[in-house]
């Protein structure tokens, strides 16, 4: 049996591509000469790392002799013997398994029950978020089968099919299975819940069904001069159920694929749609030109907007449950023209999840230095920190995590939004409404009447709002806020070109973090490579330094990029900044002098920075940054 599950375990590697022929024999060659376990043999050859091996596999627990599933947990640590009488107690009551009874408790993990359960069943583990499905595979069993018993195909060898089942002890499952497909079913065990997602994203109901919706485009000529305005009536129940289904999957498709925004945009002959993932954007296939009207009119009835109003920009949102949370949309029309088939409604919905709560500062993207340096400036108990950048660098991100760090129940923290993009629990949030007369300005006299410590602003619009978060930093309070400059001297001259007084922009700002945003390198796959010469000397780099390029793999779905990180440069004031603003020289006369400070990085040295510890490209950074000069 330890054999066969050891088996098993190589099987699965080799099926994800994560290994070969050659290094398991080597593998198991070493196993058996060393009685190592066959995947610390394969981490020690570093055939695969330890993450990929855990990512695939979950973790490997060995027993020495069979023993009952409370005993096990208690060995590992996992539950209090407490706790086991109590699961004891309530499996009495409802007569299920102890082991579902503890997890209903609370008292472990489904992830952390399915690996003792493997240790116990002999039966090998698979952690299904990270594998790669077969679409040919998917086929040979059901959907409506594959749910019911919540069972999914993984792989097949010499006529065996692998099976991934949240209870693998169950012969009348498996021998429907065998029935079915006419193979022998080998058993492997998952969570239940892995199972159930799987299921959701790889049969009928998710991007199968929407490949199918959104490939049935009819591509004759007669498309060309159609009408514009009365398609919606013409089209069938079959088609109206077809655009409900349609909006609602290529909605979750973006969220799986971690898109920001979805772009539906008419063109003549079909409907392109986009989505933006990690700052790119990424063409889907297309809508059928026959659904354009529909699904415009879907969308906007979705978005609470005038469905007869085609003629002007609207914008609107809604809300949708994914994955037990709600997430918010954001959704702007805008008509364009299109030559054949005149004025049509583009669509943007930006997508939000307002509950994100894994926004800290060490995840951003900051180099040890600077995020030392930033980390002292934010706990300073008055005065002004801009974060300064063009839309889309993650400005609202920095400021989100920043008030995460500071958070303390003894500090009261109000800010003042347009719009709240992420709900903080424990920070008061205000929404700006400009319609009823919640203005940044008119919120900026309210909040100083809330008695905050901390004041988070979204954005230094106009004079009037600056003038008033100058006076709470003069008056004890600490403000954070945002401004639209190309890089951190720059918010001085724009200050001052809104008409404040220098000495007040001097005697309140006491940090200013520029920022953009560039795709980080997968780092699975990221490939080393040594640079052109002249690129190195032009700006200006030593030569023999290594850079490092994106290969792409299963792990960033072949783009070679896995989300993105920050390119930071903090300018904190010193007398001589404060007497180069006072002089109202420009700002690149301030970046010249805190250059030659020593202890100062542009948005361009800490690119390189990042590009030289394979953290992103030296494309994404050149194309991200300006030129800096001494």
């Amino acid at each position: 049996m330890v054999e066969k599950r050891r088996r098993k375990l190589g099987e699965i590697l080799l099926s994800q591509g994560l290994i070969n022929h050659e290094q398991l024999l080597m593998a198991l060659k070493e196993h058996k000469r060393t009685g190592a376990t066959l995947g610390s043999v394969l981490v020690k050859l570093g055939f695969i790392s330890e993450d990929e091996l855990s990512g695939v596999l979950g973790a490997q627990i060995h027993l020495d002799q069979k023993k009952r599933i409370g005993e096990v947990l208690l060995e590992q640590g996992l539950i209090t013997e407490q706790q086991l009488q109590l699961g004891l107690e309530e499996q009495k009551k409802n007569g299920l398994q102890l082991g579902k009874c503890l997890t209903n408790l609370g008292f472990i993990t489904e992830s952390k029950l399915v690996d003792v359960l493997s240790a116990q069943l002999d039966v090998q583990h698979v952690v299904l978020e990270n594998f790669t499905f077969s679409r040919a595979l998917i086929g040979q069993i059901p959907e409506e089968m594959a749910r019911k018993y919540k069972v999914i195909p993984l792989f097949e060898s010499d006529d065996v099919l692998t099976v991934a089942m949240a209870d693998p002890t169950n012969l009348r499952t498996i021998d429907h299975l065998k029935f079915k497909t006419g193979k022998e079913i080998e058993p492997v065990i998952a969570t239940e819940k892995s199972i159930v997602e799987a299921i959701e994203k790889n049969y009928s109901s998710g991007l199968e069904d929407m490949t199918r919706l959104l490939g049935q485009a009819s591509t004759s000529e007669e498309l060309d001069v159609v009408k514009v305005e009365d398609e919606f009536d013409s089209a069938s129940d079959e088609e109206g159920a077809q655009v409900v289904k349609l909006a609602n999957l290529l909605i979750n498709q973006a969220i799986l694929e971690r898109a920001s925004d979805i772009h539906i945009e008419p063109l003549e002959k079909y409907v392109r749609l986009r989505f933006r993932i990690d700052g790119e954007l990424v063409e889907k296939n297309p809508i059928p030109l026959q659904l354009r009207a529909q699904i415009t009119s879907r969308l906007k009835i979705m978005s609470g907007m005038d469905i007869a109003e085609k003629r002007k920009p609207q914008d609107g949102r809604f809300q949708i449950r994914f994955e037990n949370r709600e997430i918010d949309l954001r959704v702007s029309t805008y008509p364009m023209m299109t030559r054949k088939r005149g004025v049509n409604e583009k669509i943007v919905m930006r997508i939000l999840d307002p509950y994100a709560n894994n926004l800290t500062l060490d995840k951003l993207g900051f180099l040890p230095k600077m995020i030392k340096e930033f980390e002292r400036v934010i706990e300073a108990p008055d005065g002004i920190i801009l974060v300064t950048g063009p839309t889309g660098s993650g400005k609202s991100s920095t400021l989100y995590s920043c008030l995460q760090k500071i958070y303390d129940t003894s500090k009261n923290i109000v800010t003042m939004e347009d719009p709240v993009e992420i709900h903080l629990d424990g920070i008061c949030q205000g929404q700006i409404n400009t319609r009823a007369g919640f203005t940044f300005a008119e919120g900026m006299r309210s909040i100083l009447r809330q008695d905050p410590d901390i004041i988070m602003i979204g954005e230094m619009r106009d004079l009037e709002t600056c003038q008033m978060a100058i006076q709470a930093a003069l008056t004890g309070h600490l403000v954070f806020s945002t401004l639209h400059t190309n890089d951190s001297a720059s918010a001085y001259t724009r200050l001052l070109d809104m008409g404040i007084e220098p000495f007040l922009a001097t005697s309140t700002i006491i940090a200013i973090l520029a920022q953009r945003l560039v795709r980080k390198l997968c780092q699975k796959c990221k490939e080393a490579y040594q640079p052109d010469e002249e690129l190195l000397k032009r700006i200006g780099l030593r030569s023999g330094v290594q850079f490092y390029k994106a290969k792409g793999c299963k792990f960033c779905n072949g783009s070679g990029y896995k989300g993105r990180i920050g390119v930071f440069e903090l300018l904190i004031p010193d007398s001589n900044v404060s007497k180069l603003v006072s002089q109202r020289v420009p700002a690149e006369q301030i970046k010249q002098y805190c250059l030659k400070r020593g202890d100062f990085d542009t948005l361009r040295r800490d690119g390189l920075r990042k590009v030289l510890d394979g953290l992103t490209t030296i494309d994404q950074v050149l194309g991200a940054t300006q030129n800096d000069t001494i």
